[in-house]
């Protein structure tokens, strides 16, 4: 089971780190800002609106397995370059990803529990590989995220009968019972919008070498790759919720950063490290916390992924779009730092 999780985890973030470091410079040939952001937002609000679909009824294995289908098939239509046709593609792909992400981390929690980081750890090591690499290695990225897809649908079939999914509770969530926490998640990941967006079109107009930029985006997974690996030697020393907090404050500084030292690679690549806290350990610290408020877990999940990088990405997406200009990482260090201000 750990080996499949960790194949598949650097399958996955490879694939997005196609979509992510590239593609938003791919396509600023061919859209603009606030195009490229509408783009950017189709999977995130599919990843907020599927978890609706199983508030009544259970996620079973024939769910799972069409959205592997769904995924894969959809990934061609990007080829067609048409903006409304890569707005469904990307939908569909965000829907897809909304049931496939969650139950296979749902599975790596519950059989991995603390030791989770080591197995995720080699999904950071492919988004950075990728990333890497391929800042100076010429490819089609279209191309490429097709066949990053079909591989990792090949690995998502290995989880398919896994038993942890049938342990799913029909208890509701209750958002407002920890409504901060919700809140907080969401304008943390608002304040992301800016830097998936535009991060590698914002370094470049700033005068950063394209091959160096593949480097800071490889810093930034650097980062959460130590905490994978060494996170659960000193995570329990702080409740979960104190590790939400520091993180989602480091990141408005981050941010912050960004915006005033725009043309230092130093201090760009010093902001890179903060990833540690923004996602790394936020993130493990987010799903601990749920997994041991939430009894039904799974769908505790798909709400996470949905809220968290589905609503809050898509908000993101779009505003970062508007917003886009020399003080956009101002404005993001401004909600981040929000996020934080409620968690007080």
């Amino acid at each position: 089971m750990f080996l499949a999780l960790t194949f598949f985890y650097f399958l996955f973030f490879a694939l997005i780190g196609d979509y992510v470091i590239f593609m938003p410079k791919l396509f600023s040939n061919y859209f603009t800002p606030t195009q490229i952001g509408i783009i950017f937002s189709m999977m995130p609000i599919a990843r907020f609106l599927t978890p609706f679909i199983f508030l009544k009824k259970p996620l079973i294995k024939k769910d799972y397995v069409l959205s592997i289908f769904i995924a894969f098939f959809a990934s061609f239509l990007i080829l067609t370059k048409n903006f409304y046709l890569i707005l469904i593609a990307f939908f569909l792909m965000g829907a897809s990803f909304a049931i496939l992400f969650p139950y296979i981390e749902a599975i790596a929690i519950e059989k991995l529990s603390t030791k989770y980081g080591k197995a995720r750890v080699m999904g950071s090591i492919g988004f950075m590989l990728y990333g890497i690499i391929f800042s100076y290695i010429k490819i089609n990225h279209l191309i490429s995220f097709i066949i990053l897809m079909f591989l990792t649908a090949i690995s998502a079939f290995y989880f398919k009968e896994d038993k942890t999914i049938k342990k799913s509770s029909s208890t509701k969530i209750n958002f407002l019972k920890d409504y901060k926490f919700w809140l907080a998640l969401i304008f943390l990941q608002i304040s992301f919008g800016g830097f998936y967006n535009f991060f590698t079109i914002y370094l470049i107009k700033h005068g950063i070498k394209k091959e160096y930029i593949g480097w800071l985006w490889g810093i930034g997974v650097g980062a959460e790759i130590i905490v994978f690996l060494i996170g659960h030697k000193f995570l329990h020393k702080l409740k979960p919720i104190k590790w939400i907090k520091i993180s989602i404050f480091l990141t408005s500084i981050r941010w912050a950063m960004l915006y005033l030292f725009a043309n230092s690679l130093l201090l760009i690549a010093t902001s890179q490290l903060i990833h540690a806290f923004s996602f790394a350990i936020f993130h493990t610290s987010a799903l601990l916390y749920i997994n041991k408020h939430y009894e039904n877990k799974t769908l505790a999940q798909q709400f996470y992924a949905g809220i968290g990088y589905g609503l809050a990405a898509f908000l993101g997406s779009i505003i970062s779009g508007f917003l886009y200009g020399s003080n956009l990482f101002l404005y993001e260090s401004f909600i981040a730092l929000f996020g934080f201000l409620i968690m007080l």
